[in-house]
């Protein structure tokens, strides 16, 4: 059976993006510094904190080690529509997943496509089917969820999430789109596997533990 992970950034104040978010501005307006880690700042309003608090812009080894594992196991990832339609016109025909597929979580039909060596479909009966069609294209590797946060708690409210792979960046968004906006209805008892500070972002992972 996959291993189902989940992947998200958020800031200390526990956004995802920053307001304003388009297919201009897809983690919102000013909001790229959530994703510094994966990518490196742009300039000096986006620095981070390199060894002995020294300011540097780019990630580390260690961002760039967490970064790559993403798709270290990965068979097929789970998204959300937002993220597509945002994320479309960007990634263009970039590997962005690195060939592997993906299920797109949404109310509005449309046909699968291909991308960048990707076949993006997309599931119109909730995040459990594209869960469960994720698991059967990824023929026993891992499953990524990732993308965006109202995907990421419907996932962990249903039981569908084995580990949570959270990296928290060090910066105060002030406002956006949280990851967990309101109380979920359901307790989820994490277990502590690992973490790992990195130049631009702090990388935690926790088993999900079952029947709490």
């Amino acid at each position: 059976m996959s291993h189902v992970f989940l992947e998200m950034t958020m800031t200390l104040d526990g956004f995802t993006a920053a307001p304003g978010v388009s297919i201009e501005h897809p983690l919102g307006i000013g909001g790229e510094r959530v994703h510094d880690w994966l990518r490196g700042g742009d300039g000096p309003g986006d620095a981070g904190l390199g060894p002995e608090g020294a300011a540097d812009p780019s990630p580390d080894e260690i961002d760039l080690s967490v970064a790559a594992r993403m798709f270290d196991t990965t068979g097929a990832f789970v998204i959300g529509r937002r993220t597509f339609d945002v994320g479309e016109v960007p990634w263009g025909d970039d590997e962005a997943f690195e060939g592997r597929p993906v299920f797109v979580v949404t109310s509005r039909e449309r046909e699968p496509i291909e991308r960048g060596g990707s076949r993006f479909e997309f599931v119109t009966g909730g995040v459990g089917e594209a869960v469960d069609r994720a698991k059967a294209a990824a023929h026993a590797a891992s499953v990524c969820i990732m993308g965006g946060a109202d995907v990421a708690r419907q996932s962990l409210t249903a039981g569908l999430v084995d580990e949570v792979r959270l990296h928290l960046v060090p910066i105060l968004l002030g406002g956006g789109t949280r990851l967990f906006p309101d109380a979920t209805g359901r307790r989820i008892e994490l277990e502590p596997l690992g973490a790992e500070q990195g130049a631009l972002a702090m990388h935690l992972r926790y088993r999900v533990e079952r029947d709490v």
